[in-house]
């Protein structure tokens, strides 16, 4: 990675929001995990073309590349849940957004009349809050566009987790994780036009179309993007190059549906380089 290049490339954005972009992406090409092994191997494959391209797209939407709230993963750009909220503080000042989490014992209710949103959350257990006890999540905004309520329950959750791309950020940060799902689900809904480059950007772009029943595995259709998530999925689930796709659909309900015998092959060739570089 030629930092230089990115340098050059971003000359025209803030000199120190660049600076703390190059130094985000340096950490994430030398950080080891604890067996001395880099932690992020892909990180040595992307190019500066598409790293400065994707600071662009970022700031393009009035939002900052900072490694926090908006980060780099295997297979693309992330936003949390946080910039999702500022993305629309920036559209709309006025707004009042709410994104929280209902836990088993809670009272949750709500109710719209001629367009007005009230609701009420009554906290059981503030202090004892488990990830197995989510119930559910919420998402409120209100601005001058209107009032919206968007609500997500558990085996909706659980559902998005199945098909989203990175599952060890779902592991490491699941409240947050299921707070960015229903925010995102009502961004897509209703200011879909504001979210346009986030949504076709956020690597945990799972469209809701995609989402079916459990006992059917998601469709995809191949190229580099999704040749780029099988690698993580295999990753993530132990899944090693001899499998075939009756044992891929068996065992982890997932098949790489419409590919020929050839396109499967270059899957697993793919999967096997990619493991190969970390040995």
């Amino acid at each position: 990675m030629n930092t230089s290049t990115i340098a050059k490339g971003l000359e025209k954005h803030p000199e120190n929001q660049v600076e703390n972009y190059i130094a985000y992406l340096n950490r994430l090409l030398v950080e080891k995990n604890k067996q001395g092994q880099l932690k992020n191997p892909w990180m040595i494959h992307k190019k500066e073309p598409e790293l400065i391209r994707f600071f662009e797209t970022v700031a393009s939407d009035g939002l900052v590349f900072d490694g926090i709230d908006i980060t780099l993963q295997s297979t693309g750009v992330s936003y949390s849940y946080q910039a999702y909220k500022n993305k629309m503080f920036i559209a709309y000042p006025e707004s009042i957004i709410d994104v929280n989490l209902v836990y088993k014992g809670d009272a949750f209710n709500f109710s719209k009349n001629s367009g007005q949103v009230n609701y009420t959350h009554a906290i059981d257990n503030p202090f004892g809050h488990n990830d197995a006890d989510i119930i559910g999540a919420y998402c409120v905004i209100k601005n001058k566009r209107g009032q919206f309520l968007t609500t997500l329950s558990r085996p909706e959750i659980d559902k998005h987790r199945k098909v989203a791309k990175t599952d060890y950020i779902w592991q490491s940060w699941f409240p947050e994780m299921c707070m960015k799902t229903v925010i995102k689900k009502a961004c897509k809904q209703h200011f879909k036009d504001t979210y346009h480059n986030i949504e076709i950007l956020d690597n945990e772009n799972y469209d809701l179309d995609k989402i079916q029943d459990d006992t059917q595995p998601p469709k995809i259709t191949i190229g580099q993007e999704n040749l780029n998530w099988l690698i993580g999925f295999c990753k993530n689930h132990n899944i090693v190059k001899d499998e075939t796709k009756k044992e891929f659909q068996k065992h982890y309900k997932f098949s790489p549906y419409g590919t020929t015998p050839n396109e499967f092959e270059a899957i697993k060739t793919a999967i096997e380089l990619d493991y190969s570089e970390e040995t």
